[in-house]
């Protein structure tokens, strides 16, 4: 089966309010639409980077576990999605804008030898981002 694209990334969340806030505050995310799941859930569909994300409630009687360990400025075992990525511009300054904002991150911003910089945060429930930066290799 072909795939035509990504349609959206659904990410469950303690409060979809708060977690909407963070993605519009920090990475400039557009709202594009909230409603009610055949549930009563709360969904909040953001535009982000060109993707769909889309906020909602945990399922009744579930929610947020505790986090492994970091290993690496990433957690060492992934909790169904290990983290979803970001591209930046300049991962250095964007971490360093999180930073003083408040935002939790794992490392130092790393460069590998093939250009790639990245560096991982934490957005609101343990949703852990990777900023991402594609540069000449060295």
């Amino acid at each position: 089966m072909k795939v035509k694209s990504l349609d959206h990334l659904h990410i469950y969340s303690s409060d979809p309010h708060a977690s909407a806030q963070f993605y519009v505050k920090h990475f400039e995310a557009a709202e594009l639409n909230r409603d009610k799941n055949r549930n009563g859930d709360t969904r909040i569909f953001l535009a982000l980077g060109g993707q769909v994300v889309v906020l909602g409630d945990f399922p009744k009687d579930s929610g947020p576990k505790r986090l492994p360990p970091v290993v690496d400025g990433a957690y060492d075992v992934g909790l169904g999605i290990a983290h979803f990525g970001l591209q930046v511009d300049n991962v250095k300054s964007a971490a360093k804008e999180l930073r003083v904002a408040g935002v939790d991150i794992l490392s130092e911003p790393v460069t590998e030898d093939s250009g790639l910089s990245y560096v991982y945060l934490i957005a609101p429930d343990g949703v852990v981002v990777e900023l991402t930066q594609y540069g000449e290799a060295q």
